[in-house]
């Protein structure tokens, strides 16, 4: 515990610098957050940063948390949840956990849990010292020097202890709160309102001030150097350091639309209204004061001023659109068209170095010379009719090589003593329409123009701007400061950049609200309408006041913002939110996700920028400017990681950022085991495939070798046999021809042609039995019979019987059934020279049998002469009733002809 209590001093030792100390309280920024903002309750008791950067604020109705945009309530029903909503005190540990004392009792909240605190009394008491509970204060200043304080006052003790009581130099009759900054400055909250003590001197809020009279109740520093009150009746506040300083009615001008603004001999500033004259004001020590307002009563042209010019006389040309005036102490003098203006709209004006004066208006360039009186002495106009570009004139200056430029609506014109050259968009120019001009030491000229950025002339040509989005910018006026930047003031507010000796432009910073303009719109069509004065500083006229900046102490936010992943949803849903593993997983089948995530700056939160990764998906960073979701759908199943990184509003990067691992879970289908079990699968078929193609193919083979074994049997059996016989006959009938003995020859050529008659009509029962095949449409039975009947003849006699009920077999079946009794009729008309043959063929219950019998000369069985070489009868019927599992019975006897009977099992008729 006493550990955990050292490391509660360790939150800020990365902390950036304190607010601006010589700032007076009015021109701090300001921003406050109520009810109506979020708020869940306007009475803010406690605040504290924690090391991840959130701001933590203790009300009356819960505990809040803040990223500079959103709230978060954290009470006794949220998640995690807490014992009590109502927050007396919190602190900051260094080890990241957040100290918090409730209405119930003291608790921790670290990694997104609530625990009761094992010491409480220990915790409390520095947790209410913190938040300056107790009989007293105390806070350390800067050089060792020290503030306590009790209720009633507070004593600074220095050199000369200084006592500061309230109701008296303190605003309200009771002290609340002391808070010293890192810059020594003492910051005490009273139950009315806020005084600042700094070198000796005390600041106190003025009466118009919005915390003026509200009862302060905690102050703190976050990490940039912004100071956050919280009050007990007007919510939270924060006071900013604000880089532009507004000046308007306020501070005495007499009207805040102003137009033009330019600094006199004397070092006063003279401001031009749109409607209410000129007013002249002195501004030294951070202070602006009005001296002189100058209207149409004091013998001004008009109340509308278009342009000015300070000459080193004291005097000042004033340009309106309906003449021109010169101020000369009290005395206003007047000059329009009559005496000798090309007219009276005076849109610019510039006083020469020898003293004379440059007339812009609609109809032309007027240059005016003086006497030492101070009357005009010579007059010159400058129209297109002798040279110019246009004569709608606007800005001019004269460069350092004594070149007298001059912007119009139609070009840019040089005027060098007679000569005058224009320049266009041919000759290298942005844009025809010139709006702003500013010279430079070395010769160069910038030139700003109207929706197409700027050029630079180097003395001999133009370079533009080469950044596309700069090129379409609207120029109104460029200035330039002492650390090589240059300002802009454009449509879209004030503008700087890194200068560089061409028109390129680095670290292009636009500023707007949130760095303390009151707008970001700028004047227009008046000249000129930014100055920078003696002391450094830079004045832009707007719509809502002067804008002034110190380009020499110009605060800039050197601390990378912390970034937190705020929200991971899958499919609308909440997901635990981890950040050091990926042990976050999503099931399967989830196609959105959304990640909302902060960049915890809060010196202009609406300008912090991001970039994120969805790294296992994205190839690169997505630039994803000020929003702060970012979605992805459909991401197919695996480990990613999902990094944010943020810029803060002077584009510092926290380059390390943020990063939430999770993984996606696959389908089943989706996994390697799916496909590996897909490929063995399909292996597997290919193999049943290819077996069963070769169980066929095989099948078919054994099918056209049995046929042609078969073809081979009657060939040999029949026509080869019988040519045999013919050619033994022909070479008889040929001797007998050589011998001449005709009626021998006659007899034997008769024997040769019953013998070619015996071979043809074998051939074409060898054919029929091929052909017998394909008679697939009719039954067994009847192509039994026609194997019958077609046997008959030549003194054979067959007979033909069926028994039983008729069933249909297999088409394999009955066609080697046919084979077997084609074969069997064969046998016993060729071979066993039967005169009568018997086909009977029996559909029994359990089989189907076939029988062929003849009354041939028949056969010892098992001898050579049931199968003599060269004869292959009987070896065919028994292949064949191998092949439909069949059995084949052969009986015979020399003298008692031959049977062969084959029976089909019933469970193979179908097979």
């Amino acid at each position: 515990m006493r550990a955990a209590l050292l490391a509660l001093t360790a939150v800020y030792a990365a902390a950036a610098g304190a607010l601006e100390p010589t700032t007076p309280l009015a021109d701090y920024g300001r921003q406050a957050w109520v009810m109506e903002n979020g708020l869940p309750q306007n009475t803010v008791h406690a605040l504290a940063q924690t090391r991840d950067g959130f701001l933590w604020a203790g009300t009356e109705a819960g505990l809040v948390r803040f990223d500079g945009v959103s709230f978060l309530v954290l009470d006794e029903h949220s998640q995690p949840k807490l014992p009590s909503g109502d927050i007396r005190c919190l602190l900051a540990a260094g080890d990241g956990a957040l100290w918090i004392g409730t209405g119930e009792g003291l608790v921790q909240l670290k990694d997104g849990a609530v625990t009761r605190a094992e010491d409480g009394d220990q915790i409390a008491r520095a947790c209410h010292a913190a938040a300056g509970d107790g009989d007293g204060f105390r806070a350390a200043l800067a050089n060792g020097t020290a503030a306590t304080a009790t209720r009633s006052a507070v004593t600074v003790h220095a050199a000369k202890p200084v006592t500061l009581t309230a109701g008296k130099e303190l605003p309200g009759t009771r002290v609340q709160v002391l808070y010293a900054d890192r810059e020594g400055s003492l910051w005490i909250g009273t139950n009315e309102g806020l005084a600042h003590w700094r070198d000796g001197r005390l600041e106190r809020l003025a009466a118009t001030d919005a915390l003026e009279g509200e009862s302060v109740l905690a102050l703190l520093e976050d990490r940039e150097g912004n100071l956050w009150i919280g009050t007990e009746t007007g919510g939270l506040h924060i006071l900013r350091d604000t880089r532009f300083r507004a000046v308007g009615t306020r501070e005495g001008l007499a009207s805040d639309a102003t137009t033009t603004v330019t600094e006199d001999a004397a070092g006063r500033l003279w401001v031009g209204t749109n409607g209410a004259g000129v007013s002249v004001m002195q501004h030294e020590g951070g202070r602006t004061r009005t001296l002189r307002v100058i209207t149409t009563r004091e013998g001004l042209m008009s109340d509308v001023i278009l342009s000015l010019a300070a000459e080193k006389s004291g005097a000042v040309w004033v340009g309106t659109p309906d003449g021109l005036n010169r101020v000369r102490g009290s005395r206003v003098e007047a000059f329009t068209s009559a005496d000798g203006l090309p007219d009276d709209f005076i849109r610019s004006l510039l006083v020469d170095d020898d003293g004379s004066l440059w007339i812009g208006t609609r109809r032309g360039l007027a240059h005016w010379s003086f006497a030492a009186n101070g009357t005009v002495a010579k007059r010159a106009l400058y129209t297109h009719a002798n040279g110019l570009k246009s004569d709608l004139v606007g800005a001019m200056v004269r460069d350092a090589r004594g070149g007298l430029w001059v912007a119009t609506l139609a070009g840019l014109s040089r005027i060098d003593g007679e000569r005058i050259r224009n320049y266009t968009h041919a000759d290298g120019l942005a844009s025809d329409v010139v709006t702003a001009l500013l010279p430079r030491a070395d010769g160069s000229v910038f030139v700003g123009t109207q929706e197409n950025g700027w050029s630079r002339w180097d003395g001999t040509r133009f370079t533009t701007v080469k950044d596309a989005a700069l090129r379409e910018a609207n120029v109104r006026a460029i200035l330039a400061d002492g650390a090589n930047h240059l300002w802009f003031a454009t449509a879209n507010g004030i503008a700087r950049c890194d200068c560089t000796m061409t028109a390129d432009c680095t670290r292009w910073m636009e500023f707007g609200p949130a760095d303390g303009l009151r707008s970001r719109e700028t004047a227009t069509n008046s000249h000129p309408s930014a100055w920078r004065t003696r002391d450094g500083h830079l004045w832009f006229a707007t719509p809502r006041g002067l804008a002034e900046v110190d380009p020499a102490h110009f605060p800039v936010n050197a601390t990378p913002p912390p970034v937190a992943i705020e929200r991971f949803a899958v499919d609308d849903l909440d997901m635990t939110l981890r950040t050091a593993d990926s042990s976050t997983r999503v099931e399967a089948g989830h196609n959105h996700f959304q990640f909302a995530y902060a960049g915890l700056s809060f010196v202009a939160p609406q300008k912090v920028r991001y970039r994120y990764m969805l790294e296992g998906f994205d190839h690169a960073w997505t630039d994803a400017g000020t929003r702060r979701v970012a979605y992805y759908t459909n991401i197919p199943p695996g480990r990613y990681t999902f990094r944010v990184q943020a810029a803060n509003n002077d584009g510092v990067w926290n380059t390390e950022g943020a990063a939430l691992s999770f993984e996606l879970r696959p389908h089943f289908y989706q996994t390697i085991w799916f496909y590996l079990l897909l490929a063995a699968m399909m292996a597997g078929l290919v193999v049943v495939l290819l077996r069963r193609r070769l169980l066929v193919a095989e099948r078919e083979f054994k099918a056209v070798l049995n046929e042609r074994n078969r073809i081979a049997r009657e060939i040999h059996d029949t026509l080869a046999q019988g040519y045999v016989g013919i050619s033994v006959q022909l070479e008889v009938l040929a001797e007998l021809v050589r011998m001449n003995k005709q009626d021998a020859a006659q007899k034997q050529l008769d024997a040769v042609r019953g013998h070619v008659r015996e071979g043809l009509a074998e051939a074409r029962q060898s054919i029929w039995a091929l052909r017998s095949q394909d008679a697939g449409e009719t039954t067994l039975p009847v192509r039994l019979r026609r194997a019958t009947e077609h046997a008959a003849g030549h003194g054979v006699e067959t007979h033909f019987a069926l028994h039983g009920a008729f069933r249909a077999l297999h088409a394999d079946v009955e066609k080697e059934m046919l084979r077997v009794a084609q074969e069997a009729l064969h046998n016993g008309k060729k071979h066993a020279r039967a005169r009568n043959l018997w086909v009977q063929l029996d559909y029994e219950q359990n089989e189907v049998a076939l029988e062929v019998r003849d009354d041939g000369k028949g056969f010892e069985a098992g001898s050579e002469a049931a199968s003599p070489p060269g004869h292959y009868g009987l070896t065919g019927m028994r292949e064949r009733a191998a092949a439909i599992g069949a059995r084949l019975d052969v009986t015979s006897a020399p003298g008692e002809g031959t049977t062969v009977r084959l029976r089909v099992p019933a469970a193979r008729e179908e097979q």
